[in-house]
């Protein structure tokens, strides 16, 4: 029988630096891939130590969902156009600081790509990720919401729906799929463009 660690800060702290161990080897080899031995050699550990903290690899992968959702994806998002003086220029900032991320940090994205499309056969994955995004949909429908008010952002559009429709085109800046290579080149001012659509006629 494996042993357990008990509850308490300095497990949860242990768990989490383990968690950081295994996010970097699952950027590098994949989720499905990645294996506790390799994991337990990042950490400087044994895997019986792993094991200790993580009783099995599912654990393991759902303690990494969690530091990747909370440290890799909503911190960042937090942090974006802190600067930004109404709701289309905050959101213009998010999408170009996720942009850059992607470019910074592919690896990443990757591993979030095989998280969604795992996550539609684990349940507990589902989850997980259905509560991220929808802090991240809040969000965006909340500065929504507030540009109305401030008149920076048109009444007429609905802001749950449009955060929506804004989270979707987040994520294909990010996973990037396969286009044509001068299809990219025009995408900042495009995205420019789009969002100044969301302004009142007499702000546009």
């Amino acid at each position: 029988m494996v042993k357990r660690a008990k509850p308490g800060e300095q497990t949860e702290r242990r768990r989490e630096r383990l968690a950081v161990a295994g996010y970097d080897v699952m950027v590098r080899s994949g989720m499905a891939n990645v294996r506790t031995r390799e994991v337990a050699t990042e950490a400087g550990i044994t895997v019986a130590t792993l094991h200790y903290y993580f009783p099995t690899k599912n654990d393991l992968v759902r303690a990494v969902v969690e530091y990747a959702i909370s440290e890799r994806i909503i911190v960042p998002v937090q942090e974006q156009a802190t600067t930004a003086s109404d709701a289309p220029e905050w959101l213009g900032e998010m999408l170009a600081g996720l942009r850059e991320q992607a470019e910074r940090d592919p690896g990443h994205f990757r591993l979030l790509h095989e998280m969604i499309w795992a996550s539609h056969e684990d349940p507990e994955l589902r989850v997980l990720l259905e509560n991220w995004h929808g802090h991240w949909h809040e969000g965006v429908a909340s500065c929504l919401r507030n540009g109305q008010r401030a008149g920076t952002v048109r009444a007429d559009l609905d802001p749950p729906t449009t955060a929506q429709l804004i989270v979707y085109l987040a994520f294909s800046v990010v996973l990037r799929p396969p286009m044509p290579v001068d299809h990219g080149k025009h995408l900042p001012g495009e995205l420019d463009r789009l969002l100044a659509s969301l302004k009142p006629e007499e702000s546009a």
